[in-house]
């Protein structure tokens, strides 16, 4: 079996013949490091900016992404999935469709925007899975890429648009069960499945038995654990025990909340070869020197702030019994440390790609 490859140097995919991802320009070198050098601070954005003018720019910034991103119960005001009813915490509601969009565009300008980093066979792809679809984008998008092939798009909630290119599909369905397509898949694709798998393992080792030899797989998702290379980020922050309590509550019901930094070992486990294994650091505000990790920084911060009641209403008081006026209250002061400019916290997006073996004898 293959060694797994850490990449030390940035993406350094194949040849762009052979992928169908386009190719990317604005990344930094070093941002696919499996250990990422520490961000440098920008100091003008420690002395200028208050909570008043980082809400003022989050209103700018927001209304300028947003133009380019194009029987169900409610608890607590928000909306959820009916099908396989409490599997997933967040919600399926409007607010929580556009965050998703916005956690796609932040992906997208964290990766040099590329969908995905396998180098996957234009020519020889025919059928392709996108595990937890959420709104389509990434699906619909991925038609466009490979318009010969069929991508069918899964998902516990049926939040995607009616109308879709020819060859998309969409299905209600949950991919913790029995799989039930009669052919096998040239590429899976599956992200943002932190807190929402029970069985890590079985749920990629069914992914190999459904990839055709030669095929491939690429996770992206989350190490949720949020960090800070100089300290700005304690014990004490109120964003800490929110973080803590998060953790614990998906851990105490089996739901892996931090996934990425295992997605290697799991994959070779399988049996899959070919293994690639890249780490992005995802900044939580403008507070990076570099231009680029400060875009990805405001975007992120954007799509948290956004999404954070979301993640946590559901969570916090079904399974570790806070009303939901405590949660309110602790939310308010994430918030305010998440905008405060001398708060330098950050979190690791992992990318794996990995491919089946061509025959068995090579496994």
């Amino acid at each position: 079996m293959a060694e797994a490859q850490k990449d030390t140097t940035g993406p350094n995919l194949a040849p762009k013949s052979q992928t169908a991802s386009p190719a990317s320009e604005n990344s930094p070198e070093a941002v696919g490091d499996l250990a990422p050098g520490a961000l440098d601070v920008d100091e003008a954005e420690h002395q200028s900016d208050t909570a008043s003018t980082i809400d003022s720019r989050i209103s700018t910034y927001s209304a300028s992404l947003s133009e380019s991103v194009l029987d169900y119960p409610t608890e607590n005001g928000r909306r959820y999935h009916a099908f396989r009813a409490g599997s997933y915490f967040a919600p399926n509601d409007e607010s929580e469709m556009d965050r998703l969009d916005f956690n796609h565009m932040l992906v997208l300008k964290t990766l040099g925007k590329k969908l995905f980093l396998a180098p996957v066979p234009k020519e020889k792809t025919h059928r392709i899975l996108d595990i937890g679809t959420g709104t389509g984008i990434w699906a619909i998008e991925a038609s466009d890429l490979f318009p010969n092939a069929e991508v069918i798009g899964n998902d516990l909630s049926a939040i995607q648009p009616e109308w879709v290119p020819p060859n998309v599909k969409f299905e209600v369905d949950d991919v913790e069960s029995e799989w039930v397509h009669n052919e096998k898949f040239d590429f899976t694709f599956c992200r943002y499945m932190a807190a929402s798998i029970s069985d890590w393992p079985k749920l990629t080792s069914r992914i190999y038995e459904n990839t055709n030899p030669g095929g491939w797989v690429e996770f992206q998702d989350y190490d949720l654990l949020y960090r800070s290379d100089d300290g700005s980020l304690t014990d004490d922050h109120h964003t800490s025990k929110w973080t803590k309590d998060f953790l614990d509550g998906f851990n105490s019901i089996g739901r892996e909340p931090c996934p990425g930094p295992k997605l290697e070992g799991w994959a070779k486990e399988a049996g899959f070869t070919n293994i690639k294994h890249q780490v992005f650091k995802l900044p939580i505000g403008p507070w990076p020197k570099d231009p680029y990790y400060k875009d990805v920084g405001m975007t992120n911060m954007i799509m948290l702030l956004d999404g954070l009641e979301g993640f946590t209403l559901r969570m916090f008081c079904s399974v570790l019994g806070w009303t939901k006026e405590e949660v309110q209250v602790l939310l308010m002061s994430v918030r305010k440390e998440l905008k405060a400019p001398a708060f330098h916290a950050y979190y690791n997006l992992h990318v794996v790609y990995a491919q089946k073996p061509e025959t068995k004898s090579n496994e």
